[in-house]
C-alpha cells in the first residue's frame, strides 16, 4: 500500500459528499459503496418518500433491516449523551418518550403515540458506517465526509488524516490532524441546521470516537451558550467553538 491518497466529491442530500482513500485504485469501488449506501440509507430513514421504513413503523414491536435499527440505535445514544436535547421523537406524548424505545437486534418497539424522526442524526450515522464498512471491504483507510460530519476508518495515511475546520470563508480556520476511528462534526448557525437561531455560538466543532457522538455533542452545544464550554469539558471532548464575534475558544486537548 502507498501513502498516495486520492478523492472524489459530489453533492447528495443537499450537502457536499467527499470520499478520501488511501489506495487510490481503490477510489472508484469506494465511490460506488457509498453511493449505494447513501441512497439505501434514504430510503431507510426519509420521512419525505412515502417508501421509507421509517414510515412502516408502528406501534409496538416492528422488524425492521439491520441498516434502519443502526440509525434508530445511533439516535438513541444521541439522545442519551445529550440528555434528551437532540429528541428522536417527532410526536411524543411526553418529552421522554424516547427513553421507552428499545432495539433488539432487528426488533424495534415503539411505544404508544410515538413517531420517529431521525433527521438530526442520518447524516452522521451514514459517514460513520460508510467509512467502517467500506474499509473494511477495501482494506484501504477511508475518510467520508458528508456536510460538516466526517468520519473515517482503516489505515490512516502518514501524519493521520488531514482535516480542514472552517465554515464559510473569510471564517476563522484550522486544520488539525486525527487517528483513523476518531471522527470530527461541526454544527453551524449560518448554515442549515439552524437557519432561523440566535445563538452565542457561531459553529462548534468537535472530536469523538463517532460520528454520531461527534455530531451530536456539537449540536447540542450550539443550543447550550454559555453553558456548552462547561458541558463540554465535563465531557472530555475536544472542541473548538467560534462565537459571533468569530473569537475562538478550544477546550479538551483540541488536536493540534
Amino acid at each position: 500500500m502507498t501513502s498516495a491518497r486520492s478523492a472524489t466529491e459530489w453533492s447528495t442530500w443537499g450537502v457536499h459528499a467527499r470520499v478520501v482513500v488511501t489506495d487510490p485504485d481503490s477510489l472508484d469501488s469506494a465511490s460506488n459503496l457509498i453511493h449505494g449506501y447513501l441512497a439505501a440509507a434514504d430510503a431507510a430513514v426519509n420521512r419525505d418518500r412515502t417508501d421509507a421504513e421509517i414510515r412502516s413503523l408502528g406501534e409496538g414491536r416492528n422488524m425492521v433491516t439491520r441498516m434502519f435499527a443502526r440509525f434508530i440505535t445511533d439516535a438513541l445514544a444521541a439522545a442519551t449523551a445529550t440528555d434528551g436535547a437532540l429528541d428522536p421523537t417527532s410526536s411524543a406524548p411526553d418529552p421522554h418518550s424516547w427513553r421507552s424505545i428499545t432495539v433488539d437486534d432487528t426488533e424495534v418497539t415503539l411505544p404508544a403515540g410515538v413517531e420517529l424522526d431521525l433527521t438530526a442524526t442520518a447524516r452522521a450515522s451514514s459517514a460513520d458506517h460508510c467509512a467502517s464498512a467500506t474499509a473494511e471491504l477495501l482494506g484501504c483507510g477511508v475518510l467520508v465526509a458528508l456536510g460538516g460530519d466526517i468520519a473515517t476508518a482503516g489505515s490512516a495515511p502518514p501524519g493521520g488524516w488531514q482535516v480542514q475546520v472552517q465554515d464559510l470563508p473569510g471564517d476563522p480556520t484550522c486544520q488539525v490532524s486525527i487517528p483513523s476511528g476518531v471522527a470530527v462534526a461541526t454544527a453551524s448557525t449560518v448554515k442549515p441546521l439552524y437557519p432561523d437561531s440566535i445563538s452565542l455560538w457561531r459553529t462548534v466543532s468537535v472530536v469523538a470516537r463517532s460520528c454520531p457522538l461527534a455530531s451530536a455533542s456539537s449540536n447540542a452545544a450550539i443550543a447550550m451558550g454559555a453553558g456548552a464550554v462547561g458541558w463540554l469539558t465535563d465531557l472530555e471532548l475536544p472542541a473548538r467553538l467560534v462565537d459571533q464575534e468569530l473569537r475562538v475558544i478550544t477546550i479538551g486537548g483540541w488536536p493540534s
